[in-house]
């Protein structure tokens, strides 16, 4: 089932059907468009643009050009019915506010700046006003170098800093105990329907946008050098193909829910999660809209509540949101968090690193307020102090490197841990012979406290250097057949 067209059919392109050009100028030149029958893979829901609430014949002509246009440079159908639907909510305001705007050249700088006042006062949000204004000012930019609108001032424009930058506030993270109630063994099982229970999985782990994730083709996943598993997924946003570790937990998802369209559809899907209803022979994906009805639905069977016993509602995006901000928690570097949550600029992903500066440098402080060294005697801590900005990125920076099962290196991550780790009986653990050196110093150190152990009679400590000695017995001679058969160089 691991089928190349299938796999590609979520990918908007713009398709020329060979003999139906007479067709297809008629399908251009109506007010509603189809994607289907302008050629066009579009996503369930939403494949339709309407241009019949531009009132205005001089701006609506121009907006199907300018929407043709992009859809031709590969912009999704979905951006071209927002497009449609931000430039009708501008004609609404002309014919409103400024019914004597009958012509390109009535758009003036004024205009536009009523427009701004305009949005505010009917209530919409920031991400909506956002969305509205920067169509305006891609679609002005394109007129003013097609000359679409003739007459149109040159000042005629939406700038950048007028913009209201949604994503500078909050992130809409789910809480840690919301989270807790969604993911526990208790909840999950109560999903009705095997294909949204996994698909939820996926989500949680991966931080896809749901649209991507109702399209993954029946078999989106490769396996690296190491044999760990990956997803590979078209990012309709971005218009690009991305390629992500999985977690265990979202690999295991995967491997059920293919299972299960084995079963339900033995003659084959194209479709990781097909469509429920109405779609006996598995052509249809999941509906994102049917997937969010679900996921309401199940959150009312739970229960779910926030920390004050609220009733509270998430929603399938906010998951991504909460991957974000419990990486970036976890120390995980923000240009990573940028490329597995496929952002196209670091402002979103900064978005989350705002989180740790504000929540999570508050409990450090708490954390720092508490601490003993090994004699037990408390460490002062003063959070207004001039060291406790070096102080917390120090700790961060430990984060990334050092995880200890019973407290914190204090040591700053630019210098050398002199300690025997436990990351040589740890599956996961790679190395190269840029190591060798180190591998072999620790490995006579090693044998050195493996004699003292077995001396002083701690046969629990002698063991666990044992389990570490065995695995340098093997590490160090795979690493020297590689130097001698070439330089070996490696990440570090």
């Amino acid at each position: 089932m691991n089928n190349p067209t299938a796999a590609r059919a979520g990918r908007p392109r713009l398709e020329v059907v060979a003999g139906e050009a007479a067709a297809l100028d008629g399908e251009w030149a109506s007010d509603h468009w189809e994607a289907r029958c302008l050629g066009i893979p579009a996503r369930r829901g939403r494949a339709t643009a309407r241009f019949d609430g531009i009132s205005q014949p001089w701006l609506r002509g121009p907006v199907k050009r300018w929407s043709r246009l992009r859809l031709a440079t590969g912009c999704a159908f979905t951006t071209i019915g927002a497009g449609a639907l931000a430039l009708t909510r501008f004609s609404g305001f002309l014919a409103a506010c400024h019914p004597e705007a009958d012509r390109p050249g009535a758009i003036t700088r004024p205009v536009l700046e009523d427009y701004l006042s305009w949005l505010v006062t009917q209530g919409y949000s920031a991400a909506t006003r956002a969305l509205s204004l920067s169509m305006i000012r891609v679609f002005f930019e394109a007129c003013h170098r097609h000359g679409w609108l003739p007459g149109l001032a040159a000042s005629a424009t939406i700038y950048v800093e007028e913009l209201p930058f949604h994503h500078d506030e909050i992130a809409r993270f789910i809480p840690e105990s919301v989270m807790a109630q969604l993911e526990s063994d208790e909840a999950l099982p109560k999903i009705p329907h095997t294909t949204t229970r996994n698909l939820i999985v996926v989500l949680i782990e991966t931080g896809l946008r749901g649209g991507d994730a109702c399209t993954l083709p029946f078999n989106p996943v490769l396996t690296d050098s190491s044999g760990w598993p990956c997803l590979r997924f078209e990012a309709v946003k971005v218009r690009a193909e991305q390629l992500i570790p999985l977690s265990a937990r979202a690999a295991a998802a995967i491997g059920a829910q293919q299972d299960y369209v084995r079963q339900r559809w033995p003659a084959g899907s194209p479709w990781l999660f097909p469509g429920m209803a109405g779609n006996e022979d598995g052509s249809k994906p999941y509906s994102h809209s049917a997937f969010s009805q679900q996921l309401r639905r199940w959150q009312r069977v739970i229960g779910l509540r926030d920390q004050a016993g609220q009733p509270v509602t998430v929603t399938g995006h906010q998951f991504r949101h909460t991957l974000g901000t419990r990486l970036i928690n976890s120390g995980v570097p923000q240009h990573v968090v940028q490329k597995l949550l496929g952002h196209a600029s670091p402002h979103m992903t900064g978005h989350y690193a705002k989180i740790h500066d504000t929540t999570i440098r508050e409990a450090f402080d708490r954390y720092q307020s508490q601490r003993v060294n090994i004699s037990g005697q408390p460490i002062s801590y003063d959070p207004d102090a001039p060291t406790a900005s070096a102080e917390w990125v120090k700790h961060n920076l430990n984060r990334v490197r050092d995880s200890l099962p019973n407290g914190y290196c204090a040591r700053p991550a630019q210098q050398d841990c002199p300690h025997p780790n436990a990351c040589l009986t740890c599956p996961d653990f790679q190395t190269t012979p840029v190591f060798l050196e180190i591998h072999q110093r620790q490995a006579a150190t090693n044998n050195r406290l493996i004699a003292q152990a077995d001396a002083n009679g701690q046969q629990r400590l002698a063991e666990n250097l044992r389990r570490v000695q065995a695995n340098l017995d093997q590490i160090i001679p795979a690493l020297q057949a590689l130097e001698n058969d070439g330089p070996g160089d490696g990440p570090r």
